[in-house]
């Protein structure tokens, strides 16, 4: 039974891996895309592939016991990066940089060097203080970053947006899993997270992002035909 448990594990984890290196893949194959970055780099240490291990060691550290959801995502990586744009009209580009859950969780603390609105809300700076890096955008230096907050008695942490250019700090309508699924739809285009937050594309601040998502969702579904885009379309209708 304990082989059997094991060995299913072992599936899930190279699952999401192999997926990633798919959807990397998929990029790389479309003739109206550049992949500028692309690193799956596998974990060298061993104790960091080992899930039980992680798991049990994130709950004696952290007195988190992550939801089956989170552990069936786990990935043996330190870091799955790739950063794309688009060679001819549209302008596509996007971008996502995923860390190890240990590192994630330990020692993936969100900077608290806060400023405007987030600065001035003692309950955002609250929130900001239980925030772990999941994803971010280094290349381009967007200035947003997903994390996850972490709080008592909580299995499966809360997805949290943090964009400083916008001074927004908001939940996502997303928990791990489906965050790392959609990951895998948009390819990280800019701005995606967006269309599992609370907000109106028609305010001035989201009209670049309402443009270039309308024309990923546009161009996308021939270009990657394998996946569904109907739901994030009705999500960007929503919020047109």
């Amino acid at each position: 039974m304990l082989a059997r448990r094991a060995a299913v594990a072992v599936a899930v984890q190279d699952d999401y891996l192999a997926r990633c290196g798919r959807a990397i893949d998929e990029l790389k194959n479309s003739d109206l895309l550049h992949v500028e970055k692309a690193e799956l780099q596998a974990t060298a240490v061993d104790v960091l592939a080992d899930p039980d291990w992680v798991f049990a060691d994130i709950a004696e550290r952290t007195g988190l016991t992550l939801a089956s959801g989170v552990r069936e995502y786990f990935f043996p990586a330190d870091r799955v990066q790739v950063f794309w744009y688009s060679t001819s009209e549209p302008d596509l580009r996007g971008e996502f940089c995923l860390k190890h859950l240990h590192w994630a969780l330990l020692r993936g603390e969100v900077p608290q060097n806060a400023f405007g609105a987030v600065s001035q809300d003692p309950a955002k700076m609250e929130v900001l203080g239980q925030l772990r890096f999941l994803d971010q955008e280094p290349m381009a230096g967007t200035g947003r970053l997903t994390a996850l907050r972490i709080t008592p008695g909580e299995d499966d942490p809360q997805v949290w947006l943090y964009d400083t250019n916008h001074e927004r700090l908001q939940p996502l309508d997303l928990d791990y899993a489906g965050y790392l699924e959609n990951l895998l739809v948009t390819k990280g285009a800019y701005g995606w997270q967006y269309l599992f937050a609370d907000v109106d594309f028609s305010e001035p601040e989201f009209h670049d992002a309402a443009r270039h998502l309308s024309d990923v969702l546009r161009v996308f579904p021939e270009m990657f035909p394998g996946h569904d885009f109907a739901p994030l379309q009705e999500r960007l209708e929503e919020r047109l």
